[in-house]
């Protein structure tokens, strides 16, 4: 519990002041660069799935109690991997870039940096989550992920020179640096040294690429269904709605993550050792305990978030921020609703039932999309809202039919769970 009281510290800091940006891209900016920027974060939020190759997701279980030089091995050869498919896609990528003329050419070079430095940031969260370094990794998001806001409204409020996205994406793509500079005295008790000897075996990749093929398609699969709906957006009504959209699902997914962070997030080591236990239903009651944690969590901080943001709205000056309430509304539920299927999903994720996670997160995708075509089609803006909550209490849906099937079948005794070896 004091774990997850110090981290909802430190990402509601994180989250108040992303929360605050949002704002003021909107009031200084304009809805068009809410837009823009909403794409970018879009871009830079898939970016680690892409090039990821389902690896993050053996490495967060498997490093789970590994001794600190094992671990160490393990994090090398994950990023080193991630060094080769970055710099695969940025040859991609530059030539494409190359050919694209006008004024905001030098803005996709600032999201390519920002695709490098998010994946990066990704491969080391991770890890730490999974050794239990929770705190640490969470301070290292509020570097990386806010501390420069303050800095970014302060001068664009007083000095209009500086009320650019180039600016903003500048000090975002600085602040990964500093977070990086804090590394070494997180990890000042580890063999570091050992960074440098670890072999990184080209071959451990391939093999769990190969074997893990559905875990790569499921890491997609969530981060489209988190993001493809503002390109859909974009593209069916324009860039302008698209900043309205942003603006909300901002605030929303505050609430979400921070949910993530106290609890879900958290629940992962608790519920891979629960279900390592040789007592049979020490991993059931787990899951409970999480989810009465989960709700509790959401409904708490869901009716603050919503009465602060309409306070704000209602006491700005008129025509400043866009006033779509029940897209607000639909958008608060259905971060509630999938905060409650991220920890079915850790729940899967701990049991090991691997194909039974990518295919659940796969479904997820194909009914965000369907269901935003759909719903965007017949609704307009407001259907963006009707269908993340439609898509969100699917998905919580199937995953906990799931699991409760799958418990029903499961022979009674000891569970016993042998990981692979990192």
């Amino acid at each position: 519990m004091n774990t997850s009281v110090i981290n909802l510290g430190i990402r509601g800091s994180t989250l108040f002041l992303r929360f605050a940006l949002t704002f003021y891209i909107v009031s200084y900016l304009g809805l068009e660069a809410a837009g823009l920027y909403g794409l970018a974060v879009g871009a830079a939020g898939m970016a680690p799935a892409l090039v990821g190759w389902g690896l993050n997701y053996y490495v967060s279980r498997h490093i789970v109690g590994q001794e600190p030089h094992r671990a160490i091995a393990l994090i090398r050869r994950r990023l080193a991997i991630t060094i080769l498919s970055l710099t695969a896609l940025s040859c991609l990528a530059l030539p494409i870039l190359l050919m694209m003329a006008g004024p905001l050419q030098h803005i996709y070079f600032l999201i390519l940096i920002l695709m490098w430095a998010e994946t990066f940031a990704l491969d080391i969260y991770m890890p730490m989550i999974g050794l239990e370094l929770i705190i640490p990794a969470n301070i290292m998001v509020f570097v990386r992920s806010a501390g420069w806001i303050p800095i970014v409204a302060g001068l664009g409020v007083f000095w209009p020179e500086f009320r650019s996205l180039e600016f903003i994406f500048i000090c975002w793509i600085a602040s990964h640096l500093v977070a990086l500079a804090l590394l070494p005295f997180f990890l000042r008790h580890w063999p570091v040294r050992e960074w440098f000897h670890a072999p990184v075996q080209a071959g451990w990749a391939r093999e769990r690429i190969t074997r893990y093929w559905y875990i790569y398609l499921s890491d997609i699969s969530i981060v489209g269904g988190v993001y493809l709906d503002r390109y859909v957006v974009s593209f069916m009504l324009g860039l302008a709605p698209t900043g309205v959209y942003s603006f909300y699902w901002s605030i929303a997914n505050a609430l979400q993550t921070l949910i993530m962070t106290a609890v879900v997030q958290v629940a992962m080591p608790s519920m891979v050792k629960a279900f390592r236990s040789p007592d049979g239903h020490a991993w059931r009651k787990e899951l409970r305990h999480q989810m009465m944690k989960t709700l509790g969590f959401a409904f708490v901080l869901a009716i603050p978030t919503f009465i602060l943001t309409e306070l704000i709205i209602r006491f700005s000056p008129p025509d400043r921020f866009p006033a779509f309430h029940m897209l607000f509304i639909l958008l608060l539920i259905a971060a509630v609703v999938r905060s409650c299927s991220d920890l079915l999903n850790v729940a899967i994720t701990s049991s090991g039932n691997d194909k039974s996670y990518a295919a659940t997160n796969f479904v997820g995708l194909i009914v965000a999309v369907v269901s935003s075509l759909i719903c965007l089609k017949l609704f307009g803006l407001i259907g963006a809202g009707i269908s993340s909550l439609l898509t969100a209490t699917i998905l919580v849906m199937i995953r906990f039919v799931y699991l409760r099937r799958w418990w029903g079948r499961r022979q009674p005794g000891p569970i016993v769970h042998t990981p692979e070896a990192g």
